[in-house]
């Protein structure tokens, strides 16, 4: 059962009492993430993820570590383009160990300046490696090409020259307004008891502070037409194509997107899978996924390919994007989408650290968290009407952005866009 409640420091709480589970997973999540930094504070939210182990007044970041472990749990956090998540997944009986922790860290970081220091390159190697690995590259560059400068369209980690910039005081200041209760979700799932746990985060949240300025307002991209062939020194080379569109924050259209996309791309019986790969053997990796934020929507493939085959790749993807039309998803391919989706929910429910990132993005995406039952429910009510009515909306081949990058040895490529 799901419940909701709002502290008096105006921190929104959503708890997920599961019976017959000894686990609890407990997130705080910040509602600011790399796309509300201002130029001169990009990559703060991601080095603060990383600061915020590093010690507090009352815990050394080896007792920060030490503390969940000794109990068998875990910490870990990680930071996106909207939200930043300092997470505790461990036994139900320390619920309480898991809320002072994460609140002591979330609250009360000290910022050493020495681990500032030390962290920056920690930070900078983290970037590097990025660097160096093919598919993240091609990804930072599709979504450049997509979004040219816009906040969504940057490096969440920032780049080396800013990490090896930012200065305490300045990197302080970006805390104490970030960090404030105002900004915080609470979302927790598990063997929890809802009023014990609600007490335990009435003591130490904050109350009646200055909730601080209001993060800058975020306004959506605005997509730029782009299909590029980018040269490299990698043997292989990372095809990234699709769409940008509005968000919708309805349910029934979250559920829509995920059967369209299991049926065309997200799975070994998908589509492009058994199309690209299996029957024609083009590439060895071929997917597509979706990525959601509060104002608009990607809708990307990816494959992973050679030189020699990158053209008849891309014809292969054209065919598999016009055949949604010549020869549209069946009923039996909804039904068995469907069928595939539920069973993964089913195996999610048992899994507490799933479902406690399930309630923040359902509330940070629809406003709304909606019971299991109900989530079945409108998975159920998807029909081919509405999936046909998304491909005829969606997708169309000037819609398309296309970045092909990797190897010195790819030809030339053949066309400016698709054309189905």
């Amino acid at each position: 059962m799901i419940r909701t409640a709002r502290l008096e420091s105006r921190s929104q709480v959503i708890l997920e009492q599961v019976p017959h589970t000894d686990v609890l997973s407990v997130g705080l999540w910040n509602v600011c993430g790399s796309r509300d930094e201002t130029g001169p504070q990009a990559g703060f939210s991601h080095f603060l993820e990383h600061m915020l182990f590093k010690g507090t007044a009352r815990r050394s970041a080896f007792e920060i570590a030490r503390e969940a472990e000794r109990v068998g749990g875990f910490l870990n956090a990680f930071t996106e383009k909207e939200v930043t998540c300092f997470y505790c997944t461990l036994p139900a009986e320390h619920a309480e160990l898991a809320v002072d922790l994460l609140t002591d860290m979330y609250f009360h970081s000290v910022l050493d300046a020495r681990e500032i220091q030390k962290e920056k390159a920690v930070v900078v190697n983290e970037i590097q490696t990025a660097e160096d690995n093919p598919e993240e590259k091609g990804h930072q560059l599709y979504l450049e090409g997509i979004w040219d400068g816009h906040a969504l369209s940057r490096k969440i980690t920032g780049e080396t020259a800013e990490v090896e910039a930012i200065r305490r005081a300045e990197l302080e200041s970006f805390y104490r307004e970030r960090f404030s209760p105002a900004n915080t979700v609470v979302t927790a799932s598990g063997g929890l008891q809802p009023d014990a746990l609600l007490e335990s985060l009435y003591r130490r949240f904050p109350a009646g502070t200055d909730p601080g300025p209001a993060p800058p307002g975020r306004s959506a991209p605005e997509r730029r037409r782009s299909w590029e062939l980018r040269r490299d020194k990698f043997e292989q080379v990372q095809v990234y194509t699709g769409i940008s569109y509005a968000s919708s924050r309805r349910s029934e259209e979250y559920y829509l997107d995920l059967v369209f996309n299991t049926l065309f791309g997200e799975s070994m019986s998908s589509r492009l899978f058994q199309n690209l790969r299996e029957d024609k053997g083009l590439c060895y990796t071929v997917y597509s996924f979706r990525s959601y934020f509060t104002d608009v929507s990607l809708w990307t493939i990816y494959a992973s390919t050679t030189p020699r085959t990158l053209a008849p790749l891309l014809d292969g993807l054209e065919a598999e994007l016009a055949r949604l039309r010549s020869e549209p998803p069946s009923h039996k391919e909804i039904d068995d989408a469907k069928s595939q989706i539920r069973g993964g929910m089913i195996l999610a429910k048992e899994d507490m650290e799933n479902r406690m990132k399930r309630l923040f993005r359902m509330h940070h995406l629809t406003d709304r968290v909606a019971e299991h039952e109900e989530s079945l429910a409108l998975l159920e009510g998807v029909g081919r009407d509405a999936v046909l009515r998304l491909v005829d909306g969606l997708i169309r081949p000037e819609s398309f952005n296309l970045i092909a990058y990797g190897s010195k040895g790819m030809r030339k490529l053949r066309r400016a866009s698709f054309s189905f």
